[in-house]
């Protein structure tokens, strides 16, 4: 009795050091990217009349996005602002800047801010185009929503890539009336479509 006893006990231990398995946490990867002054920032759209385009041609800023993978969840941002000057905007004419400035009301609130808050899933930084969605915030008038945006990443060789991303808004996602002219002969129809194109150094 006593033998068959101490079998079932070394039977037990062995058990239960074969179940046991140490929890192995998957390192964490933080990523800092420097946005570049070639950055930039177009919003087109159309008019009863014609089509017109609208564009910040260079960054001037100073951000760092800062993005962490813990391997568990979808890749978050540490840090994600990217501040723009909303008087940078240009339209290719003066009166058309003009406008625009107004509806978005530049004097009031003179930056826009696209603040990035995941990425679904890791960049694999390769030469090719990869499609990734982001979830980001844009800010523009005082009005700040939450959007998933369709973005594409590629690298260089040289340790800079690009983060292009391009979504359709309305006016009245922020607040804003659509502009028009001419005793309201020439009106901007309702749909924009904003696009990104981040250029970015890692460091």
């Amino acid at each position: 009795m006593k033998i068959t006893a101490t079998i079932v006990l070394l039977m037990a231990f062995s058990f239960g050091l074969l179940s046991f398995r140490p929890t192995v946490e998957k390192p964490v990867r933080v990523h800092r990217w420097i946005v570049q002054p070639a950055s930039t920032l177009r919003v087109t759209g159309k008019t009863n009349v014609n089509k017109f385009s609208c564009q910040i041609q260079s960054y001037c800023g100073a951000d760092t996005l800062i993005l962490q993978d813990q391997g568990t969840q979808p890749p978050r941002f540490l840090k994600g602002d990217v501040w723009l000057e909303a008087a940078g905007f240009s339209c290719g004419n003066a009166m058309m800047t003009n406008d625009f400035h107004k509806t978005i009301q530049t004097k009031a609130y003179p930056q826009i801010a696209i603040s990035f808050v995941s990425l679904e899933r890791f960049p694999s930084y390769t030469c090719r185009n990869e499609f990734i969605k982001s979830n980001m915030v844009i800010a523009l008038a005082g009005v700040a929503r939450t959007f998933e945006v369709d973005c594409i990443i590629e690298a260089e060789s040289n340790g800079v890539f690009h983060l292009v991303g391009n979504r359709c808004f309305q006016f009245s996602d922020f607040n804003l009336e659509a502009p028009s002219r001419m005793f309201g002969m020439i009106k901007v129809e309702e749909a924009l479509d904003v696009s990104f194109h981040l250029v970015l150094r890692g460091s």
